[in-house]
């Protein structure tokens, strides 16, 4: 993995005790320090020292021991127990620290405590990225390993001032000759006589050639005093021999969760080998039709006696705000209990677009506890209500439900929240638009792919909302009084489990086919944003979900079509060939 460097802008702070330093001394004028996260060795000059703190990160930022670090580096750090100050001197600065009065100074201004100290269990910790500049260290983060390695040029006072030396651009290829298509790798040997950080311009530079021949490279670096290098110019082979194609190469080192365009066939591709099995133990009411609510009245009802999901997708297409509300009713003489066992939901907004895949992550990451009503004996409650639906403001809900017994689920746009004018019928059932509204005898898929337990050798598709692969479910409008067969066009409101067996080593792409696409999945348990800002649409070619490493027993996806994107969607698996 290619290490990050974070060079003056990776945030310190200081803990007041540490390991005592008085062996480190030295005469050089360079101090290095190796400092690992968590860890109690360190290294000064390659020596190493026990810290009596691990280095640790705190709401983002890195804390070290602050008379570890004054006295490696050559700076004074006091400790005033009368007071209980901390003074650190920098060259040319001074800093107080009271944390008896909760006080930050420098240099005489008056610092915000909060923003620059941390206390925790009754140890004092200190941020300390404001000096690092001061200090003119150079400073790297590597996030492999999880170290920091502080690089600090401390000149003698006799050539303090002299004015600031050129910086030298260099570098190197890793090896003499690269392949068509192979990732380049590029050895940076800049430096800076005085130690200061430098910044980099290249022209010429790739990070894969897809033509043979030599290429120019050139490279000019600046330090921070603003003097600029001469450029520096080498030139790359790139020998006549095909490591990847054009075509293959975003496949396999293109990042995660980026488009690409391709010339590659996936349009043709077959399907995965699979089986198909729906979930009949979760009845299934979607509430979408009429889409845009004009005028108020019922949307949809259905009864429900044990488990089910109630979905909406609605938009205040009305000049006025309604509330919207699922309402239960219980007809009989016993009390009777919902459990709500997953919920996803999006208060009404504006921002209608954005309801469908905030209201599925809400749902598929299923992080709140149970919750629970009871409905008594011949009494409605309010099961769900948005008092507050704008004019042109959308709603998205999920809720997974189940009754220890049978409870009227209606789905209403209300003048206010008032269930005696929904108990005295004042509320009609409205008209149905041509969107999805109906109850569905189910609202999981379940799919087994590769049923051959063989790695895959070619690369296959599974066709999402395409009803010539996964046909439709079909269901009931309960409001249509002759209760005819409806179909939930793209599977809205259910979940697909996909499982792929022993995948080997693939890339997941997904190719939106029916237009804006804007949905969340979680593949192996991780969640992932499809797209991670925006949307796809069939013009934004291929997303790369996810690479498998090959060791994976299963591949499971997980994932709801969110309202407000088109459909169909392909899913891609591409197995990926042994690189040498």
């Amino acid at each position: 993995m290619i290490k990050k460097s974070v060079a003056m802008l990776l945030v310190f702070a200081l803990l007041i005790s540490s390991a005592p330093m008085g062996s480190l001394a030295n005469s050089t004028t360079t101090t290095q320090i190796i400092l690992y996260l968590d860890k109690t060795d360190a290294f000064v000059n390659l020596e190493v020292v026990k810290l009596d703190t691990a280095p640790t990160v705190v709401n983002g930022k890195t804390f070290l021991p602050a008379k570890f670090l004054g006295e490696a580096l050559g700076f004074n750090v006091q400790w005033i127990d009368e007071t209980k100050t901390i003074i650190i001197e920098p060259t040319d600065s001074y800093i107080e620290i009271n944390l008896e009065e909760k006080t930050v100074f420098q240099d005489g201004t008056k610092l915000s405590f909060n923003d620059y100290v941390y206390i925790d269990e009754g140890r004092s910790l200190v941020q300390m990225g404001w000096i690092l500049k001061e200090l003119g260290a150079l400073y790297q983060y590597d996030s492999d390993e999880r170290k920091i390695e502080i690089n600090y040029l401390s000149l003698p006072s006799s050539i303090s001032n002299r004015n600031p030396s050129t910086p030298v651009a260099r570098f190197t290829f890793g090896k003499p000759h690269y392949r068509i298509g192979e990732p380049i790798k590029l050895v940076d040997l800049s430096y800076d006589p005085d130690g200061e950080n430098l910044s980099k311009s290249w022209t010429g530079k790739e990070e894969v050639y897809f033509k043979s021949g030599t290429h120019p490279i050139t490279l000019t670096v600046t330090d921070t005093s603003g003097n600029v290098s001469e450029a520096y110019t080498k030139y790359i082979t790139i020998v006549d021999d095909v490591y990847l194609s054009q075509s293959e190469y975003p496949l396999y080192f293109q990042k995660e969760g980026t488009s690409f365009q391709t010339n590659l066939s996936l349009a043709s591709l077959n399907q995965i080998p699979h089986e198909l099995e729906y979930d009949f133990d979760r009845k299934l009411l979607v509430s979408d039709s009429p889409e845009v609510i004009k005028e108020q009245g019922i949307l949809y009802q259905d009864t429900i006696d044990g488990k089910a999901r109630l979905y909406a997708n609605h938009i205040n297409g009305m000049q006025e705000n309604v509330t919207f509300a699922i309402l239960a009713t219980n007809e009989t003489d016993e009390d009777i209990k919902i459990t709500t066992t997953n919920s996803g939901e999006v208060m009404p907004t504006p921002l209608v677009n954005l309801m469908g895949h905030i209201a599925s992550v809400d749902f598929l990451l299923d992080e709140d506890p149970d919750s629970y009503n009871v409905v008594k004996a011949n009494e409605t409650i309010f099961y769900k209500i948005y008092p507050d639906f704008l004019p042109q403001s959308g709603v998205n809900t999920f809720y997974d439900i189940q009754t220890d017994g049978e409870l009227t689920f209606s789905f209403v746009a209300m003048e206010d929240a008032d269930i005696d004018e929904f108990e005295d019928g004042d509320y009609d059932p409205l008209d149905y638009d041509g969107h999805v509204r109906g109850s569905f005898p189910a609202s999981d898929i379940y799919i087994e792919a590769n049923p051959s337990g063989k790695p895959l050798t070619e690369p296959y598709r599974l066709s999402i909302g395409d009803e010539n692969v996964l046909p439709y479910l079909e269901g009931y409008d309960e409001l249509d009084n002759d209760r005819e067969e409806v179909i939930n066009k793209g599977h809205y409101g259910m979940t697909y489990n996909i499982t792929i067996d022993n995948p080997g080593e693939v890339v997941v792409l997904l190719r939106p086919r029916g237009g804006a696409f804007k949905g969340p999945m979680k593949i192996n348990g991780e969640l992932i944003m499809a797209p991670t800002s925006g949307v796809l649409t069939h013009l934004s070619g291929v997303y790369i979900l996810k690479r498998t490493t090959g060791y994976e027993k299963t591949l499971d996806i997980e994932l709801t079509p969110p309202a407000g994107s088109a459909f169909p969607v392909d899913l891609i698996f591409y197995p990926l060939k042994d690189l040498k």
